[in-house]
């Protein structure tokens, strides 16, 4: 008779409920043994403390716990089980009761003489977190348990971080928390007051211990579905990082978001109306799929309901897989059964689901009767969230742009973008190169490209903030460069269509400077 293998389950505890004294006791203790993200990493010779995990060869030098911050590298990054004769080497009995009255320091459930770490514990922009390791849990039974609190270190959660919107705030949101990384440095950095709300238990347990031991009072971490634990309540700002890999049944709390992917992201878009204040942004960093005829920007829309005229839409698209192709590498993988496999077909089929694409969305709830926006760009390699913030703001002020305010545009200055790319193709015909096109091409701040005539070089390699539009114009009609049937009028409009991508900017609305504003898009 086949025996049944016994569901995963945490052996332990990931810590117990200490006293403000505690929490600052070891926050300071960390600092003094130099724990921290900028020593950490320079050490390392890496940029970050996520590069810092994966850095085998840059961090040779904490190989042997020969001192407190090696000690607890192989103990909190690593998941080593040292023998406690070891860790009782390196720290006093003051340094290690820091540690143990905590539970952040248990005997090895295989072995009482071993010290493991019941979580993984590290800095990162000047906050320290705790959450689940990718190695080294101390579990029982097969797999690993649902409830698993994801680390914010993977590249995925990396993104949804940099590309969070960081603007001073009242009252904050993070949904399906997890660490309740965004929602802790919101509190840290610019809202009044943040809540991460998260389904279960224990991801909420973790985001409460997180923020005592950072020492944020202006903190709540609650626990139910989605809005549930904070209905009646209305926010400046929602963020949310979905679970969005298409799965039938939850096996991973964090991971798992239904058939499509997109179950939850739903519910989430749907409560928008009801939680978001006038002015609001709402943040989802998510992957999504686009459907035959249904761009992502209309989907996402619609899911707002009845009230979705009352929101701007803005998406950036990522990276894209087929979903064919997806689906496929998940059944090579092992990650999907042969029959689960052909339902998702089947249901991607029906669904016309063509594409997965991961996307960065910014909904605002406007606050003036105006026309709504409802657009995509293409995110590039250096695409940063004031970027997309700054890009929502330029389409929300001349969204009611008309001839008139694009004949003012003669008047002002432009600035075209450094990095512009010009590109020539060109087919051999009887033994010579005949050009047969001409494209331009920016990735700054965002991924675009536009076939454009012959003229259009000279005419970017003079938009230097010296010259006005109709300088410029004047300049190309002397030049006999512009075709004789272009207006004024024209050229205007040809100039805003320049600005939305934008290939140029305009004196009204600058463009943030490089190097400034939020940590940089993850690469």
């Amino acid at each position: 008779m086949a025996t049944v293998a016994e569901p995963a389950r945490w052996a332990t505890e990931p810590f117990t409920t200490g006293t403000p004294e505690q929490f600052t006791r070891l926050r300071e203790w960390l600092r003094r043994v130099h724990f921290t993200e900028s020593e950490l990493c320079a050490a390392a010779g890496v940029p970050t403390i996520a590069h810092f995990t994966s850095a085998e060869a840059g961090r040779k030098v904490f190989a042997e716990p020969a001192d407190a911050v090696s000690l607890l590298v192989r103990l909190f990054f690593d998941g080593a089980r040292l023998p406690w004769s070891v860790v009782r080497g390196v720290l006093s009995h003051d340094e290690l009761s820091i540690l143990t009255d905590l539970g952040l320091l248990q005997p090895a459930v295989a072995d009482a003489a071993a010290c493991a770490a019941t979580v993984a514990l590290f800095p990162t922009e000047d906050l320290y977190l705790v959450s689940d390791r990718v190695a080294g849990l101390e579990t029982v039974g097969m797999g690993l348990p649902a409830d698993l609190v994801y680390t914010p270190l993977t590249k995925e959660a990396r993104h949804y971080v940099a590309m969070m919107p960081r603007v001073e705030c009242g009252d904050y949101l993070e949904m399906c928390a997890g660490t309740g990384i965004a929602a802790l440095l919101a509190a840290k950095q610019f809202a009044r007051h943040a809540y991460s709300a998260d389904i279960t238990e224990r991801c909420t347990r973790f985001a409460r211990f997180n923020a005592a031991l950072n020492g944020l009072e202006n903190f709540t971490a609650v626990q139910g579905d989605l809005y549930e634990p904070v209905k009646g309540k209305t926010f400046d700002i929602i963020a949310a990082h979905p679970p969005y890999v298409p799965a039938e049944e939850t096996a991973m709390v964090f991971r798992d978001g239904g058939a499509d992917g997109e179950q939850i992201t739903r519910r989430i878009v749907a409560g928008v109306s009801e939680h978001l204040n006038p002015g609001g942004l709402f943040y989802l960093e998510c992957m999504l799929t686009e459907r035959a005829d249904d761009p992502i920007e209309r989907r996402v829309r619609r899911m707002l309901g009845p009230l979705e005229d009352e929101f701007d839409v803005l998406v950036v698209r990522g990276a894209a897989a087929e979903a064919k192709a997806y689906l496929a590498e998940r059944l090579a993988s092992g990650h999907l059964s042969p029959e689960a496999f052909t339902r998702q077909s089947g249901l991607f089929r029906r669904s016309k689901i063509e594409w997965l694409v991961g996307v960065t969305t910014l909904i605002q709830r406007r606050t003036a009767a105006r026309p709504v926006i409802t657009r995509h760009h293409t995110i590039g390699p250096d695409t940063r969230a004031e970027d997309v913030r700054w890009l929502l703001g330029y389409l929300s002020g001349t969204v009611e742009w008309g001839d008139e305010e694009n004949r003012r545009l003669l008047d002002g200055r432009l600035r075209a973008l450094p990095g512009t790319e010009l590109r020539t193709t060109s087919v051999l015909r009887d033994g010579a190169w005949v050009e047969t096109g001409l494209t331009i091409a920016t990735s700054i701040p965002f991924s675009a490209s536009s076939a454009c005539p012959a003229w259009f070089p000279r005419l970017l390699a003079r938009c230097d903030g010296r010259a006005t539009v109709r300088d410029l114009l004047g300049w190309l009609r002397a030049e006999g460069a512009v075709p004789e049937a272009m207006t004024d009028d024209d050229f205007a409009g040809l100039i805003r269509e320049l600005a939305d991508v934008p290939y140029v900017e305009l004196d009204a609305y600058p463009l943030p400077e490089r190097g400034s504003g939020n940590p940089p898009r993850v690469a």
